[in-house]
């Protein structure tokens, strides 16, 4: 469970940043992918820009999931569910 919700909470802020057009966000992620196993994973992810031992991840996976749940009630209030 550990591995899958920080791997989720490290792709979704890799996501937000090439999404929201962060300056360098996109050759971020690209270098990380090109990295390989070249490092520890939390470095890795260090140079692509998110810092996994602070709370920017965790923000930006909430704020994310906030955004779905309010797209959810969207469509549900539409069908008025």
């Amino acid at each position: 469970m550990y591995q899958y919700s920080t791997s989720f909470t490290a792709s979704n802020s890799l996501a937000e940043k090439v999404l929201n057009k962060e300056e360098g966000a996109l050759e971020n992620y690209l270098a990380f992918l090109g990295s390989g196993g070249s490092d520890y994973p939390i470095e890795l992810l260090k140079k692509a820009g998110i810092d996994m031992k602070g709370s920017e991840a965790f923000d930006k996976t909430i704020d994310s999931m906030i955004r779905v749940m309010d797209e959810i009630e969207k469509i549900l209030d539409k069908k008025g569910m």
